[in-house]
């Protein structure tokens, strides 16, 4: 994958749309984008959709405050919530 900052990527935005670049802001090294040929992007859209974790959802395991038997002696937390 090739690394650009914005402004090279956006001179030569067409040449690059044929492979794997991060857009990268020099300035804070803040990653901006990505762009993916459109067959990359289209298989890693079928591996993920194939995967098994997607058909149970990503909160199907999830125990916390999202989970309705969630129970807490945190006075605040149960004033609020009530």
């Amino acid at each position: 994958m090739i690394e650009l900052g914005i402004s090279q990527a956006q001179s030569q935005f067409t040449k690059l749309l044929s492979q794997s670049v991060l857009v990268v802001d020099k300035k804070s090294h803040n990653k901006k984008a990505v762009i993916l040929p459109y067959e990359e992007y289209e298989r890693l859209v079928k591996r993920a959709s194939a995967s098994k974790s997607q058909e149970e959802g990503i909160f199907d395991r999830f125990v916390g405050i999202l989970d309705d038997d969630f129970k807490t002696d945190d006075a605040k937390y149960n004033r609020i919530v009530s």
